[in-house]
């Protein structure tokens, strides 16, 4: 496993973040044996949500068990706005308490806003985002489905009023072709966000990083709708035929895209059981060069 580590958090951070929206589709024995599996790979960081509900209650269930909440790095999301807007200092607030009661925990190292509201002021987002740092609730934040100038415009405010900004952004990044947003209000990275996260040196925390199976050849069709288009075929062949030639699966090409990029990159993963951390937590160690990257995208 290798680690980065972003802004205003002082932990090594594991570039593979295990995703936990699938615990309650399998049994307790069976989550605990991947949870285990996940950090015996040297994984620490752990993808949870307001949303993921009672699959929450099952990682607070692991993390009781083993006692281990002190040596671990939480990314927490909230204020999703369930079809009615939530984005407000009080609803950020809600949703932190709920997720710590849920997991057990105190603190969030890092709680990432699930949606953005642009009718919100930016300032009025970091100045109550600030707030709550300063409470002891957080100690750094971040925006998934953000786009970059929102960001870009957080952080120019938080540098000019003396305040903290955000540590990271939380797209949709996969070497798939994005035909459409895989759920409403969702924002996959295009080239003029990469190139954004390069020039700032950005982290970004890429959720579906393997398109949800696509390059293992998924037949779901929400995630075929997604994903599925000539190019997209045409990226998962080219990752394929690599993945032959380094002794990799065209899956774990597909994430070692993701971790290359020329910024910080954290890949998060659906890892269901002991195997997917195997095959993933070696993914890290993938080195990539500049023209292997651009084949795979472009076939160039």
């Amino acid at each position: 496993m290798k680690y980065g580590r972003i802004a205003h958090l002082d932990k090594d951070i594991s570039r593979i973040v295990c995703g936990t929206d699938w615990l309650m589709g399998a049994t307790p024995s069976d989550s605990f044996k991947t949870l285990d599996a996940f950090v015996a790979a040297g994984g620490n960081c752990f993808d949870t949500a307001h949303c993921y509900g009672a699959n929450s209650n099952v990682l607070g269930a692991w993390l009781k068990a083993r006692r281990n909440a002190h040596k671990l790095v939480f990314l927490n999301k909230g204020n999703h706005p369930y079809g009615s807007p939530r984005f407000s200092e009080m609803f950020t607030k809600n949703d932190i308490f709920e997720n710590h009661e849920r997991l057990g925990i105190e603190h969030t190292d890092l709680y990432v806003f699930h949606r953005d509201d642009p009718s919100v002021p930016i300032e009025e987002v970091v100045d109550w985002m600030n707030r709550i740092i300063k409470s002891g609730l957080i100690t750094a934040y971040g925006g998934s489905n953000w786009k970059p100038s929102r960001i870009d415009a957080a952080n120019k405010y938080a540098a000019e009023s003396g305040q903290q900004g955000f540590s990271c952004n939380n797209p949709n990044l996969t070497l798939a072709q994005n035909v459409k947003p895989l759920w409403d209000g969702c924002v996959t990275i295009d080239q003029a966000g990469r190139e954004w996260h390069t020039a700032n040196q950005f982290p970004l925390f890429a959720w579906s990083s393997a398109a949800r199976g696509y390059f293992a050849g998924t037949t779901d069709e929400e995630v075929l709708a997604a994903y599925d288009c000539p190019e997209s075929q045409a990226r998962r062949a080219r990752a394929a035929e690599l993945g032959e030639k380094k002794g990799f699966s065209a899956t774990q090409i597909a994430l070692a895209w993701v971790l290359n990029q020329p910024f910080l990159t954290f890949a998060l993963c659906g890892l269901r059981k002991p195997s997917d951390v195997e095959q993933n937590a070696v993914v890290p160690d993938i080195q990539l060069t500049a023209e292997e990257l651009r084949y795979l995208e472009t076939g160039n």
